[in-house]
């Protein structure tokens, strides 16, 4: 499964490394490409084995994914599925590597984890600092993009998942499914330029905390009551020292006392946004990918 936004020319590629991998380790494959919403036509010669999921807009990477995965899994197949991105970062030939890695632990989902990472310094930068703050607010570290194995028992859970229509990979982290990483290279993109500008990443990596919602609430709340507690106990010196000491300067008390005041309110506006937030969101009807996909699907495979 792999999604496709104009890039034709990077998925012939593909498709034709893909058939010479399978030639080469007796495997066989279906390649189910996801147009998400192209505004260029798909050529003619596209490879036989080769069968577009045609979307009604453009919904973006991730959510591509979770239409990929649920048409995969309505056409029935009883096999490993394999989700990769068609630009050739993730390479053809760590496939048997993936394969192996499940030979050996069946029933878990396998992720490729770029050992060694080739992006510019820029993109590098925020991708460290998304990390940190992905494990300040969430507790929890993710270190591997899309590019994985999926167990046919996995994926009938995974098409279920509300999480994924956001960032599939931190959904599957926060499902509780059990899955593992094996270290593989960042592959050269085949053709054309790559569609992740700063803005797409910045969105990319709230979509993945946003999948920790309620733990993000959690922290986000205790690290306002932290504030407030700090702010009563400022409080009490500020009292301290007006009345029981000598060591207040005319008119310190009273700004401090104002600067104290709207810390506090601001604490308080923010915990109780955070609330109505938090609330509302577990009100809303979930979005389910296998039950809800068809609505932007025009033209899909038939098993």
């Amino acid at each position: 499964v792999t999604p496709v936004y104009n890039d034709w020319q990077s998925l012939k590629i593909l498709a034709e490394s893909l058939t010479e991998i399978a030639a080469q380790h007796e495997l066989r494959i279906r390649i189910l490409a996801v147009d998400d919403g192209s505004t260029l036509p798909a050529p003619a010669d596209l490879p036989a084995d080769l069968q577009l999921i045609r979307l009604a807009r453009n919904l973006g990477h991730q959510r591509a994914i979770a239409v990929g995965l649920s048409v995969a899994h309505a056409l029935g197949f009883n096999q490993p599925v394999m989700v990769m991105d068609c630009d050739g970062e993730d390479r053809p030939e760590d496939i048997p590597l993936l394969l192996s890695e499940h030979s050996t632990y069946p029933n878990q989902i396998i992720f490729a984890q770029r050992a060694k990472r080739s992006e510019g310094g820029l993109f590098r930068i925020f991708y460290v600092l998304f990390k940190g703050l992905f494990i300040l607010l969430t507790g929890c570290k993710i270190n591997f993009g899309n590019f994985c194995l999926i167990p046919p028992a996995s994926l009938e859970r995974i098409v279920y998942l509300q999480e994924i229509w956001n960032h599939f990979a931190a959904g599957v982290m926060r499902s509780g499914l059990l899955w593992r990483t094996v270290p593989t290279a960042r592959g050269v993109r085949y053709a054309g330029r790559s569609h992740m500008n700063l803005v797409a990443l910045v969105l990319h990596g709230l979509s993945a905390i946003s999948v920790y919602i309620e733990v993000v609430y959690v922290r986000l709340l205790f690290a306002a009551l932290f504030i407030m507690g700090l702010d009563v106990l400022a409080f009490l010196i500020l009292v301290y020292i007006r009345f029981f000491t000598l060591l207040a300067i005319p008119g310190w008390a009273t700004n401090v006392a104002i600067g104290l005041t709207v810390i506090m309110v601001q604490a308080v506006l923010f915990l109780a946004l955070l609330s109505f937030f938090v609330l509302s969101y577990r009100s809303a009807k979930m979005f389910i990918p296998i039950i809800d996909y068809k609505d932007f699907v025009l033209e899909r495979p038939t098993p």
